[in-house]
């Protein structure tokens, strides 16, 4: 009878736990009702709706820029096995192999023990070299280079006269060069000129400068095109001292994986000049002691770039460009030569890089929107308000004979106005479609020559005649000498001139 009132206490308990379980839950969907029938206030309500916003979007203030890629120093993780007649020495060799593994010849061994701190094997037992302060030792003694140092297994020789076989596992450091290399590499080669000055007005110019400036522009305006990786062949006395500095010991011993990583280029670009000048031009009035005096000019180039490993000419191209004439004038005063000269070598410059660039990586439409486009190059490939005619690619043409492709058909759609250039990209627009370019890929449309005269400006769209300053004022092209076998015609402000 105890047992079944206790039972029964159970189950009753149970069931007043039961029953009013379910009258609560009765009651929270009456307040959860009551409670949204009743306004909240607007200081309440703000908290419990808590708005998701997207991230702002990266403006150039908060965007982070990279670093230049430089290469870096990281840590391999290798196993390398040595043999010596001692524990120390098969693993000191073991060392070696695993720092060999990692960096090549860039190290140099006959000195390793000493730099790297291998030595710190010397007499250590096996016993010693497994204890957690040994690669700690290690570690310290190289500078870096060596780090995470533990050896795997130690094999003792089983005859008297046998050799200790050392395996074991370390951190390496290396240098991991930068991206930019998977580029062609390029030299520019100084340029070659066949007269030791060049004319220009009425002064003469060293060559070597000319060229010495040349030279640097088209190394800048190569680099700026972001299609080479061009190398310094101009200051290796100041670099071989850097390096120096790291194979005496005086950087940090890590820093020794650096050296012997200096690349070879793949490609050469050769230039010789083969006329550059601006020159006077002098005849003597038959009538008075005065000269009739006009400048003319241009430039000649004759590049290659060529194959470092074949010696084949890849690319063989000669360039001309012409300086606008001055009108014949008694005036007898010269003409800006600076500027004269600068305004040619802007237009060998840009006509070399143009040349290399529409024979390495032709400039492409990447994206196609409307007349809106984006081409795939920047810099100094394209110039901001200029015009470019623009091409469709067809199917490729290959020679008949040597099977050689010949390159694709190409047919003329339309003009180009460049907007606006970046870095690595250019915007524009294109005019006079003949006909729709919607359906065409992006890589379909090439950009080709600019539409605009490769003649200098001397000072203007115009001719020029100088001036008491010397300097070149602009003189409409239909005013200057169209007379043959005369002395010329005078201009505007000498007409009237009784000693002409």
């Amino acid at each position: 009878m105890l047992r079944q009132s206790i039972r029964m206490t159970g189950l009753m308990a149970l069931l007043a736990g039961v029953l009013a379980a379910l009258a609560a839950c009765d009651q929270k969907p009456a307040a959860t009702a009551a409670a949204s029938a009743t306004p909240a206030p607007a200081a309440s309500a703000a908290p419990a709706a808590v708005a998701t916003t997207a991230p702002a979007p990266l403006t150039p203030a908060t965007a982070t820029i990279p670093p230049p890629d430089v290469g870096k120093l990281e840590t391999v993780k290798v196993t390398a096995d040595g043999y010596g007649g001692s524990a120390s020495e098969a693993v000191a060799e073991a060392m070696r192999m695993a720092i060999l593994q990692v960096n090549g010849a860039a190290v140099d061994m006959a000195t390793v023990n000493a730099k790297l701190g291998i030595d710190v094997t010397t007499n250590q037992s096996s016993q010693s070299m497994r204890a957690e302060g040994f690669a700690d030792a290690v570690r310290t003694r190289s500078g870096g280079v060596v780090q995470n140092f533990r050896i795997v297994n130690m094999d003792e020789p089983l005859l008297p006269k046998g050799k200790f076989k050392a395996s074991i596992e370390a951190g390496i450091a290396k240098f991991v060069v930068p991206a930019e290399l998977k580029k062609i590499k390029l030299v520019v080669a100084p340029l070659r000129f066949d007269r030791a000055t060049i004319p220009m007005g009425d002064r003469n110019v060293p060559a070597d400068e000319v060229g010495a400036e040349l030279r640097q522009r088209i190394l800048d305006a190569l680099v700026n095109t972001g299609r080479f990786a061009v190398l310094d062949r101009e200051f290796s006395p100041e670099i071989q001292q850097e390096l120096d500095m790291i194979a005496s010991g005086e950087a940090p011993k890590a820093e020794i994986a650096k050296l012997s990583q200096a690349v070879t280029a793949d490609v050469i670009w050769t230039g010789r000049i083969n006329g550059l000048a601006y020159n006077r031009h002098a005849r003597q009035l038959r009538t008075s002691d005065r000269q009739l005096v006009s400048y003319s000019g241009g430039w000649s180039v004759s590049q290659k770039l060529v194959n470092v490993a074949t010696r084949q000419v890849v690319t063989a191209e000669t360039l001309r460009g012409e300086a606008p004439s001055t009108a014949p004038t008694t005036l007898g005063t010269g003409v800006n030569s600076g500027k004269i000269l600068g305004n040619m070598t802007d237009d060998l410059v840009n006509g070399v890089v143009a040349s290399i660039l529409s024979r390495t990586f032709p400039i492409t439409v990447v994206a196609l929107e409307g007349a809106n486009v984006v081409l795939s190059q920047g810099g100094q490939a394209l110039r901001a308000g200029s015009r470019y005619a623009m091409v469709v690619m067809g199917s490729e043409i290959k020679d008949p004979q040597t099977g050689q492709s010949l390159g694709r058909v190409e047919s003329p759609c339309c003009q180009l106005v460049i907007d606006r250039v970046t870095p690595n990209l250019s915007y524009g627009h294109i005019e006079g479609a003949s006909g729709s370019l919607d359906n065409l890929l992006p890589g379909a449309l090439q950009v080709r020559e600019q539409l605009k005269s490769g003649k200098l400006a001397v000072a203007s769209n115009d001719a020029a005649v100088p001036t008491a300053a010397g300097t070149a004022v602009p003189v409409p092209r239909a005013k200057r000498a169209a007379k043959e076998g005369d002395d010329a015609a005078a201009p505007a402000d000498k007409k009237n001139d009784d000693k002409w």
